[in-house]
């Protein structure tokens, strides 16, 4: 499982969509993919802090994108050893 999320989106912010998912026991070990057009390094620090496992700016080169999406999905499970 994976999860790319917008930063931005039309309801809700997607820093608050982080933060639920990582406060629910059946969402909090799947990796998220945070994607979006703004990329401050506080804003990326601040995402990682709470739970991102990565960052893309878009827009992503695909390459990049297919390296990110490489890299969580081959990561062992947070929580399994």
């Amino acid at each position: 499982d994976l999860i790319i999320l917008d930063l931005h989106l039309p309801d809700i912010a997607g820093d608050e969509v982080l933060r639920r998912l990582r406060e629910d026991t059946r969402t909090r070990d799947i990796p998220v993919v945070m994607f979006s057009a703004d990329a401050t390094e506080r804003q990326v620090k601040r995402l990682m802090a709470a739970g991102a496992r990565a960052y893309l700016t878009k827009p992503a080169k695909v390459k990049d994108f297919l390296r990110t999406l490489d890299e969580m999905l081959s990561a062992p499970a947070a929580g399994v050893t």
